[in-house]
């Protein structure tokens, strides 16, 4: 540990974080040779040292090893799973994984971890999915250490599953260390989309080691020989690479190597032709070999092998490694391996093809191992078929990245195998769709998109696969360019018009369903209901649920009518569904039950659909549809923590693309509650997702100018004069409502606007304003949650116009506000107040102020109640024996968490130690400290503590 000072200080600071609660994943770079194990294993040390009680240290390492290009899936994973296994026991890892699904999932990888409660018809469910669950639990009160080492070699579930897990895993007592050779990643390298990916999340950090300068080689040489060197010497020919120096020291006098490849080999050169041929033998098995291994593909009888290993352990070249052997440095191994002459290369491989496939066929290394051997050692043909098998393990075991490698693969050896189809059991079509299939499951739309269009250039006459990979073209062009190509669905259909197969009946359902999502009127009502009978005859669930589905969003959108669309909706629901499709059809319910403003059964159908996922083993795929869909619910009955948990869950879980919606939905939160400063920090924080979003979806620009507008409000009735940057907005939010494709956000758009007109005055460009409007609603069908935002909508008109105090009253008596969610229910109210406050009902004002000022806080909109306090205060109507809670009023609006942060601001905490406290980061909880002086009129945190103690709260 020369000159690492710096790195080493990195990752302990990482580890810190980790223990605090905010998991950081540290990716540790640099090329071969300088110490990146080395650095890992110190830090190990270290970490272990600074353990303070607040959680138990549990540390899992996984190596990557270097079967090929596409490796065993979760190769480095399932080293990690067996450390977490041995070292939290079976009980706890099956309490972790907390549903049978998990259990069934990881028994594939944690042997033992089954038990009798879970039954052998247990569905597995995603093996990402189970480990992430187990990695979230155990860290929950662990402070869990995952290392992985040489990420080059990673196989593409380990690489799909890390930038999982260093975007999702928040809150949790989590450190991921892993490392990578630096000099191996060209432009074509898997990993390298990977890393650009893993830079645009914040919770990584980067360490690049560099070389050591000649004052830290000599510090190097100093520490490793007690006879003097020439320092300056071995600083030139090692160039600062820590390995090397050791290997030059070594040398001693025996004078210095012509090449780089010598000086790697020079302890390998030192040995007997016994020991090279048995060296020689390790290194084509990779980084490790097993003792049995070696021995069935070693020439050499028992007796010589241990001698020949012995020697090859006492040269360091090798070194023991639980039941086998492993090199010192990858160096070594692919210095070795690139000494054997072809003709040994192709022995030595088909040995261990030939035993691997004999005696470890059932192994998940060895399956994919097996296939490399054989194309090393040049027999395409036994490749072909052990790439066959990797293929039917990998679909069996859920692992679409890898499953997509090995379909290419065999679409390359394809042309050079006799009978391949005969052998593979599909066709080469197929094998292009079943690539773009498994790239479109792993979000790769482009790589899916590549691969489809292969199967159609290959695909002249199988009527069905040809379909199959138009429709597969249809989607992945629509996701990737937002571009309908209709014409790909229609070429589809005609190929499968007349065929009686059943598998075409059920894709013919499924493409007409596609067809029905992007058209309106007759035509797409056509499209639905042949979807709808065509997967009805055919007899299949899953294509049924589907055409059901879209048929209610058909009836809910184009029609407009969600009253009428339950019906299809729960003729789905009634289906028996696998776990993914029964969350896509409670997704779509839970919706429309909201649009329909029954709000309580929305929330009750999400919680049962969400626990139903979590159980499933799906709640990081088709769950986090449902957790955003049940934040929704929640923050529309007024359960706001129970929404912010959700929705925090919906972000953290979602992928990239989608988490801009998630997004907004918090940052509404954060606006109706009076929390401006927090809102703000979010949307600074996520900027980029945010126009990441906009950007692949043009339509979302109208959502956030919603948001904008809502974020913008002043008090209803206040009469604020607007500023020109608020006109401008107020005219893009009323064109929203007008142009909308979809109905519930043109209606959503028309409430902001309306209160957007009655909390500010424009002059007498509102009147055009208040038409338009009114023209809008009356467009809108007496039916559904619709008449209630229509009235919303008119009596926000009524407000803004100036209308007298009777007309405004009797608009908000006609509003049937429990179709409403809860923050426009005491707009409403407030409404109401400020018109019977203008007519001389001054009591009841005052006891509907009063309900909004006591409940709007506790129902996540603190922003209307501190409006009922202003209005109220205003008005006079709590003086005498209420005078007391005016004062307390601004304190009685906060937020409970505001409240919470302006308790621990009473007990004399520092912001750091309100963020341990509460589990937030300090500049959090600075920004909730600023925003609390400012709403209560504190100038300090001392005349903050003053006013809360004596509000008796």
């Amino acid at each position: 540990m020369i000159g690492r000072r710096a790195e080493l200080d990195t990752l302990l600071d990482a580890f810190d974080e980790g223990r605090t609660g905010h998991p950081r994943t540290v990716i540790v770079r640099g090329e071969a040779g300088i110490g990146k194990t080395r650095l890992v294993q110190e830090f190990l040390t270290a970490a272990a040292l600074r353990r303070d009680g607040d959680a138990p240290l549990v540390v899992a390492i996984g190596q990557c090893v270097d079967l090929g290009p596409i490796g065993a899936p979760f190769g480095p994973i399932r080293r990690v799973l067996r450390d977490l296994h041995t070292a939290v026991g079976t009980e706890a890892l099956r309490a972790a994984a907390g549903s049978p699904a998990v259990i069934a999932t990881l028994a594939a990888l944690v042997p033992g971890i089954a038990d009798d409660a879970v039954g052998g018809d247990q569905r597995p469910g995603e093996f990402a999915e189970a480990i992430e669950v187990l990695l979230e639990s155990l860290s929950a009160d662990r402070h869990v250490v995952v290392v992985i080492e040489d990420l080059q070699w990673a196989d593409a579930a380990t690489l799909a599953l890390l930038k999982t897990l260093a975007s999702t895993l928040r809150g949790r007592h989590l450190t991921i260390a892993a490392t990578y050779r630096s000099d191996d990643i060209d432009r074509f390298h898997p990993l390298r989309p990977v890393l650009a990916e893993l830079d645009r999340t914040r919770a990584i950090i980067r360490i690049e080691i560099g070389r050591l300068s000649p004052d830290e080689v000599a510090e190097q040489v100093a520490q490793l020989a007690a006879d003097a060197r020439d320092v300056e010497a071995l600083a030139e020919r090692s160039g600062g690479i820590p390995f090397l120096v050791e290997e030059l020291v070594d040398l001693g006098d025996r004078g210095l190597p012509d090449t780089l490849r010598e000086l790697v080999l020079a302890r390998y050169s030192r040995l007997s032709d016994e020991g090279q041929e048995t060296v020689r033998a390790m290194a084509a098995g990779g980084m490790h070999t097993d003792h049995d291994v070696l021995v069935a593909v070693s020439a050499l009888d028992d007796h010589a092998l241990d001698l020949a290993v012995r020697e090859a352990i006492d040269a360091r070249v090798v070194l023991a490694d639980g039941a086998g052997y492993a090199f010192r440095h990858a160096l070594t191994q692919e210095a070795v391996h690139a000494e054997m002459l072809p003709s040994e290369r192709v022995r030595v491989h088909r040995r261990y093809a030939e035993f691997l496939a004999s005696d470890r066929r059932d192994s998940p290394d060895a399956i994919s191992a097996i296939a490399e051997h054989w194309l090393a050692a040049r027999d395409l043909t036994a490749a072909f078929d052990a790439t066959v098998a990797a293929l039917a393990h990998s679909q069996t075991g859920f692992s679409p990245a890898t499953s997509a490698k090995l379909a290419e693969r065999l679409t390359e050896l394809w042309d050079q195998v006799p009978d391949a189809a005969t052998r593979a059991g599909t066709t080469l079509p197929q094998l292009h769709l079943e690539a773009a299939q498994a790239w479109h499951d792993l979000g790769d739309t482009e790589r899916a998109l590549r691969s489809a269009n292969e199967g159609l250039a290959v695909c002249p006459d199988d009527p069905l696969t040809r379909a199959g990979l138009l429709r597969q073209r249809f989607v992945e062009v629509y996701n990737t360019e937002h571009r309908n190509r209709r014409d790909d669905l229609l070429a589809a259909i005609a190929l499968l018009e007349e065929s009686e197969d059943p598998r075409a009946r059920v894709l013919l359902s499924r493409i007409l369903s596609n067809l029905a999502i992007g058209e309106h009127g007759e035509e797409a009502a056509e499209h639905a209901a042949r979807a709808i009978g065509i997967a009805e005859e055919a007899g299949d669930a899953a294509a049924l649920a589907v055409a059901l589905t879209i048929e209610s969003w058909r009836i809910a959108d184009d029609d407009d009518d969600p009253p009428r669309a339950l019906e299809p909706i729960e003729r789905a629901a009634a289906l028996t569904l696998d776990p993914a499709l029964r969350a896509y059809v409670a997704v779509a319910h839970v919706d429309l039950l909201q649009r329909l403003g029954r709000y309580d059964e929305a929330v009750r159908l999400g919680q049962l659909h969400h626990a139903d996922a979590v159980r499933a083993g799906i709640e990081r795929g088709s769950g986090t549809s449902i957790a955003f869909s049940l934040a929704r619910a929640l923050f529309s009955v007024g359960r706001p923590d129970e929404g912010l948990t959700f929705a925090r869950r919906a972000h953290r879980l979602s992928e990239r693309g989608s988490r801009g919606s998630v997004l907004r939905l918090i940052a509404m939160h954060y606006a109706w509650n009076d929390e401006a400063g927090v809102r703000t920090a979010l949307i600074a924080s996520e900027r980029a997702t945010i126009e990441e979003s906009v950007r692949a979806n043009p339509e979302k620009h109208g959502s956030w100018a919603i948001d904008r507008a809502d974020a913008s409000l002043t008090r209803p009735g206040g009469g604020v004069p607007r500023l020109p940057g608020d006109d401008e907005l107020l005219d893009d939010v009323l064109t929203v409502a007008q142009q909308a494709s979809s109905p519930q956000i043109g209606r959503y758009a028309a409430l902001t606007a309306s209160m957007m007109l009655a909390s500010s005055d424009g002059g007498s460009a509102d009147d055009e304003r208040r038409t338009r409007l009114r023209a809008v609603t009356d467009t809108w069908p007496q039916r559904g949650a619709a008449p209630a935002f229509a009235a919303f909508v008119r009596a926000m008109v009524t407000m803004s116009s100036g209308a007298p105090a009777a007309e405004r009253i009797a608009a908000w008596r006609a509003l049937d506000s429990d179709l409403l969610p809860i923050w426009h229910r005491h707009i409403a109210s407030l409404g109401l107040a400020d018109a019977l406050i203008d007519s001389g009902g001054r009591d009841e004002a005052a006891a509907i102020l009063e309900r909004v000022r006591d409940e709007a806080s506790v129902h996540g909109t603190a922003r209307v109640a501190r409006w009922a306090a202003d209005l109220a205060e205003q008005a006079g109507l709590w003086a005498g024996s209420a005078g007391s809670a005016i004062g307390d009023s601004t304190i009685a609006a906060l937020t409970p968490r505001e409240r919470q942060v302006l308790e621990l601001v009473a007990e004399g905490l520092t912001n750091p130690q309100i963020g341990r406290r509460l589990y937030i980061s300090p500049k959090t909880a600075s920004v909730h400290v600023s925003a609390i002086l400012a709403k209560i009129g504190a100038s300090n945190r001392a005349e903050a503590a003053a006013l809360f103690a004596a509000s008796g709260i």
